[in-house]
């Protein structure tokens, strides 16, 4: 499972959602976009990326190195990208 669904899931779960639909509604989100990032079609843009930190009550940094691993596959770039990462 990617971190991208992790987070969508841990949004769903918190809010008591039990639909797809209601979770893009709570995103403020196309259906279609939210189906993409869970198909791992295209990535989560940023800015969402940074309200669901504000929803689940999370440190930016947190989400931030999560979603590193989804968007970019290189391996030096997470290595290197993770010896500064926080604890």
């Amino acid at each position: 499972m990617t971190y991208t669904n992790e987070l969508l899931d841990m949004v769903k779960a918190k809010y008591s959602l039990t639909s797809e639909y209601q979770l893009a509604k709570k995103l403020s989100i196309s259906q279609s976009r939210l189906h993409n990032w869970r198909k791992e079609l295209n990535s989560m843009d940023w800015e969402v990326a940074f309200q669901i930190a504000d929803l689940l009550e999370f440190n930016d940094q947190k989400v931030v190195y999560g979603l590193l691993e989804d968007k970019y596959q290189n391996s030096r770039l997470i290595n290197a990208l993770s010896e500064g990462r926080p604890a």
